[in-house]
């Protein structure tokens, strides 16, 4: 598993990276300076940071692998779980952790200390610009009324350099994300059909109950199973109730004509992530968050 690249995928689109169990790779905007000293120019940049406070497993790294690896979510969240038991084991060695072009983590006396190697610029809008250097330009006491700042100068040839960059790597940015759009939403589909025709299948119909809602709910869904036989969700959805779950709902079908059925429904995306957790740990580890406008 290519797993230093899916971190690294990540880092130029999320600012969040979590590693669950270990901690998470947090990245921050920082401008462009000027290392006076060496006389060096460095362009808008991330700057990557690890946190080891920040382990729930928030799904994004599991469904990139998933994606990027085309598996199953199931599989990709046991690829993970063995590597971060891997890191774990290194750390508590004594060894380094090293994330090729990411950095290297070290655990002593109990903290975790990451070295970011700054090899490579996450910010995308900086997408093919690097430090360079420029020379200072000494002026005769003889022109002293057309004296320049030695620091304006090196702020127009960043500016000029960045439009330079721009004007070249915006025709090709936006190809190479319409390229990976498609990819992923074709890569999407086929993961969503694997994970419901395995996990949620049921051959035998079950008598089915009625139901009347008329509550407004909201557009996160915590999906509890998908069904092919419309009988079999009323069941599932009648379980979940007698459980507790009683905003439990069905939420419709889905594109492969399956019956969805969730635990709850949520106006925000960080209110339905909050409600899994608790829900994978004590009912069902399947369980995951699906974005669906439902009128």
């Amino acid at each position: 598993m290519k797993f230093d690249k899916h971190i690294k995928d990540l880092l130029y689109r999320y600012e969040c990276i979590v590693l669950p169990n270990l901690g998470a790779f947090i990245t921050r905007s920082i401008s462009a300076k000027i290392d006076e000293s060496n006389n060096v120019i460095h362009p808008p940049s991330k700057l990557v940071s690890f946190n080891a406070k920040i382990k729930e497993n928030d799904g994004l790294l599991a469904n990139h692998i998933a994606i990027a690896e085309n598996i199953s979510r199931e599989k990709a969240v046991s690829k993970l779980h063995k590597k971060i038991l891997s890191y774990n084991k290194i750390l508590n060695n004594g060894k380094s952790v090293n994330f090729k072009n990411i950095g290297s983590l070290t655990l002593k006396n109990g903290k975790y200390i990451f070295n970011p190697s700054n090899n490579v610029n996450f910010l995308s809008s900086s997408f093919g610009l690097s430090k360079f250097s420029a020379s200072k330009v000494e002026k005769t006491s003889a022109n002293k009324d057309h004296t320049f700042n030695t620091y304006f100068k090196y702020a127009a040839i960043l500016i000029i350099a960045l439009f330079v960059g721009t004007g070249i790597t915006t025709n090709y940015l936006n190809e190479v994300n319409a390229s990976n759009q498609i990819a992923y939403e074709n890569a999407e589909k086929e993961i969503e059909n694997k994970i419901q025709k395995a996990t949620f299948v049921i051959d035998v119909p079950l008598p089915g109950i009625k139901l009347h809602l008329d509550k407004k709910y909201g557009d996160f869904h915590i999906v509890a199973g998908s069904f092919r036989i419309e009988g079999n969700s009323f069941t599932k959805l009648k379980k979940l109730k007698a459980s507790g779950y009683k905003d439990a709902r069905k939420i419709g079908q889905n594109s492969f004509g399956l019956y969805q059925v969730a635990y709850a429904s949520y106006n925000t995306r960080a209110e339905a992530k909050s409600a899994l957790s608790p829900i994978r740990a004590e009912d069902n580890i399947n369980a995951w968050l699906h974005y669906k406008n439902i009128n």
